[in-house]
């Protein structure tokens, strides 16, 4: 499954980074997941990895995740390494002084027909939490939180 959703800012580029760019920080504005950085591993930048855990419904699924792709500030990226198939990437655009985020989540629950089913019902709970997260980062950014 495949999620992509989209808000617009009232902030330049950097001062949206300034939050996507430490994942540290997720917990102030990702609804439905928690992120813990993995000991002994790098917390931002290429090949920062965290343990998350997605809530949909009573089920928690996740894993550790790598940062695969980092692009001050336009975009970055990460992938799992245990846990679930899956995959974000944040996209900022900039627009007049303010900024186009994107934030594209995809996934795949193992297994056959039944995960198929699993995957076609969490849809819209991810989808939810997605437009939830970009809304929080839009208050804390337009907010003036660091």
């Amino acid at each position: 499954m495949r999620i992509e959703e989209d808000i617009e800012v009232g902030a330049d580029r950097e001062s949206v980074w300034r939050q996507v760019s430490v994942p540290e920080r997720y917990g102030d504005f990702m609804e439905g997941s928690t992120w813990k950085p993995v000991p002994g591993e790098p917390t931002t930048g290429p090949r920062a990895r965290f343990e998350i855990a997605i809530e949909v419904g009573s089920i928690d699924l996740g894993g550790i995740v790598e940062f695969v792709e980092f692009d001050p500030p336009h975009a970055l990226a990460w992938t799992n390494i245990t846990g679930i198939d899956q995959r974000g990437r944040w996209i900022l655009r900039a627009r007049d002084g303010r900024t186009e985020v994107t934030l594209r989540v995809s996934y795949q629950v193992p297994g056959g027909v039944l995960a198929l089913v699993a995957s076609r019902l969490s849809k819209p709970v991810i989808r939810r939490d997605v437009r939830r997260s970009l809304a929080s980062l839009k208050q804390i950014v337009e907010g003036g939180s660091t």
